[in-house]
């Protein structure tokens, strides 16, 4: 269910709705800039196409389906498929066990 919450809060991150700060004790850094990077690349391509922006900004994320798999001691991959709107979001996380938590290290959303 965290991971879920994890996927859920990346994709309101990237549409605006929430700042990837928010995610600090979820992910790495290197994550959370890719994540920033991604967010300014959507906010910048959805400044000259607003339809785009009405089909994904506003409606909220429904997750409908969450899988995964232990691939080692210390590592974990999850996929949660979710829908906003209309629209289908694939999102898989890569989890690493740092210190005392599992920790996103990779976040592909798509």
């Amino acid at each position: 269910m965290a991971a879920c919450r994890i996927a859920c809060n990346c994709a309101d991150a990237i549409r605006g709705k929430l700042s990837v700060d928010h995610l600090r004790r979820a992910l790495t850094n290197p994550c959370l800039e890719r994540l920033r990077t991604m967010q300014y690349l959507l906010d910048s391509h959805m400044v000259t196409h607003p339809e785009i922006k009405t089909k994904f900004c506003y409606l909220p994320t429904v997750p409908t389906l969450i899988d995964g798999v232990i691939t080692g001691a210390d590592t974990m991959e999850m996929v949660v498929f979710m829908t906003i709107g209309q629209e289908d979001l694939r999102v898989n996380l890569k989890f690493r066990y740092i210190g005392s938590r599992w920790m996103c290290v990779f976040a592909d959303l798509g």
